[in-house]
């Protein structure tokens, strides 16, 4: 029996890796069946954890989060199981900081590192260390980030500890390429040295591209440019996940130091099979998301379908048990029991009619941004990456001809600029291009001052507003031009303000007022009136409250709070 139950959980790791959710679904349902089994509190802690993780891997993250929450409190109380403690401690802190709630995973990962040196696990302790410095990097405090960093150094470098050890000397160089590019340079070299010993050639022309971001930094372009080639040497014939980033990485690199050196040609040559090498990447990355979003709606599809028979074989046996009453019992409780269900059922089905209108709202409203931001990126990256090799191409002909240069190559040239500003142009268009380089404050304050003319006035105002993440922006960016153009369309108002306040509980104030006719809130909620439905729709998904208060003649208050999206600072 131990050694079924052994296999089925070696089984169920498997089909997790591999990301077979259905088979991992009915193994784990097979375990939860083993009363024998599952009447043990360890079998039952295990097989939440992994039921946990399979939610997980299949969006199912508020489940997810239910069952290791549970766990985690529960085992707090069984020192027994320290190291399943751990397991869910880890996992949790993994969870937060895919959240970007970096203050909560911190708190797990000092879970983590306390229960791995009670158990004196040095993978886990290194590992613990390692993810606590690149949280406090992520937050910014790059002081406590180089203290768990550094913590990590006082450890013997072996074949347990090389990995870790390289990773926190990669890290300390990114730390300190921010003030000082010798220190960075040291670590770096430190890091290099590691992955030559292990002969890990990835991580190796890592480490030297690292290097060749120093040599950048320090405009030694020739040194950069010698660093950047070796690591595409090393790397040239593999074909791994992380060999072919690092191609990606060092062709684009090629491209600009060799544009710095004046060697236009072999500049426009790397930046060619560079763009060549990213729509690969992409095309690899749109068939394998395709299938994974497959095998999570299976996943999900069957869960759902168990769920559903345990739910009838549940009712069934209520029946079975209730018919057994007196008759006057059951006519009484049958008739509560009805009346309840059908206001139930009645709740449910508006509850379900509202969940399914927001979420086809949204989903279209997703899907437009997803396409502008598909597109913008499309013509910012890759056309105009092709218009600057065009150039190039025609700058490196100019150099070769020397004198007696036709004129056709300078007219050339004149209309591939004139068709990278009008891409640059389309591009901003779909997105704001005030939003993408200076943040919310300062495109709400353009589009104000856009939009204002001698019929009406727009202002804008703004209390502690800093750079948050790019999709949040944007959201709240479109909410707000959608409000103005109502207001612009609708109001007839002379004057209108928006204000903006970042308050202390990190939360996003927005409040639009105006001095136009208003309207009567009932009659325009009743006919989904002015897209108010929509963005009542978009700021209830992203957890917020939204609120309108007008009456006819006196004008219209628009009042959203929002939890921030902080702005993400990329992977240390």
């Amino acid at each position: 029996m131990n050694a079924q139950k052994d296999t089925l959980e070696k089984l169920i790791e498997t089909n997790l890796q591999n990301k077979e959710y259905e088979l991992a679904y009915n193994n784990i349902i097979n375990l939860e069946n083993n009363l024998i089994y599952f009447k043990s509190d360890l079998n039952r802690l295990k097989v939440n954890f992994l039921k946990a993780r399979l939610y997980y891997e299949t969006d199912q993250h508020k489940e997810s989060l239910s069952l290791l929450l549970k766990g985690f409190t529960e085992l707090s109380d069984m020192p027994q199981y320290r190291f399943l403690h751990l397991q869910y401690a880890k996992y949790l802190a993994f969870m937060f900081r895919e959240a970007d709630n970096y203050n909560k995973s911190i708190y797990y990962y000092k879970n983590v590192l306390e229960s791995s040196l009670l158990l004196n696990d040095t993978t886990t302790i290194l590992d613990a260390y390692l993810s606590l410095g690149k949280n406090y990097y992520n937050k910014k405090k790059n002081d406590s980030a180089v203290y768990y960093f550094t913590k990590m150094l006082s450890y013997p470098v072996n074949d347990k500890t090389e990995n870790y050890i390289s990773f926190s000397y990669n890290n300390l160089g990114i730390i300190a390429s921010l003030s000082n590019l010798q220190l960075a340079e040291d670590y770096y070299q430190k890091s290099f040295s590691i992955k030559e010993k292990q002969k890990d050639t990835v991580g190796l022309a890592t480490a030297i591209m690292n290097l060749g971001g120093v040599y950048y930094e320090k405009e030694q372009f020739q040194l950069a440019k010698e660093n950047y080639f070796e690591a595409y040497q090393a790397v040239k014939e593999l074909n791994s996940e992380r060999a072919i980033k690092v191609k990606e990485y060092a062709l684009y690199n090629l491209a600009y130091t060799n544009e710095e050196l004046g060697d236009y040609e072999k500049a426009y040559k790397y930046l060619e099979q560079a763009t060549n090498l990213t729509n690969t990447i992409n095309e690899a990355n749109v068939a394998e998301n395709i299938s994974e979003i497959e095998a999570k709606y299976n996943a999900a599809k069957q869960g759902q379908k168990i769920e559903e028979e345990k739910s009838l074989r549940l009712r069934a046996q209520i029946l079975f048990y209730g018919s057994a009453l007196a008759l006057l019992a059951f006519i009484v409780l049958g008739y509560i029991y009805y009346r309840n269900y059908r206001l139930k059922q009645k709740s449910k089905i508006e509850q379900l009619e509202n969940e399914t209108q927001t979420r086809i709202i949204n989903a279209t409203i997703d899907a437009k941004e997803k396409e502008r931001k598909t597109i913008s990126e499309i013509l910012h990256n890759s056309v105009s990456a092709l218009l600057s090799s065009a150039n190039l191409h025609l700058q490196a002909t100019k150099s070769q001809l020397k004198t007696n240069v036709p004129q056709e190559i300078s007219k050339a040239q004149s209309i591939v600029n004139e068709a990278s500003v009008k891409i640059r142009d389309l591009s901003h268009e779909l997105i704001s291009s005030v939003l993408l380089k200076f943040g919310l404050a300062f495109a709400v304050h353009d589009i104000c001052q856009k939009y204002s003319n001698s019929k009406i006035t727009l202002q804008s105002d703004d209390k502690n507003i800093i750079r948050y993440d790019p999709d949040f922006e944007i959201k709240i960016y479109n909410i707000i031009e959608e409000l103005i153009n109502n207001i612009l369309k609708h109001s007839k108002a002379t004057n209108a303000t928006i204000m903006l306040v970042h308050r202390e509980d990190n939360k996003l104030s927005i409040r639009l007022s105006d001095d136009g006719v208003g309207f009567d809130i009932r009659t325009i909620k009743n006919k989904d009136g002015l897209g108010l439905s929509h963005i009542n729709a978009r700021v209830k998904v992203m957890k917020g409250l939204f609120n309108v208060v007008s009456s006819k003649g006196k004008g219209t208050s628009v009042f959203i709070l929002v939890p921030i999206q902080p702005k993400e600072n990329g992977n240390s």
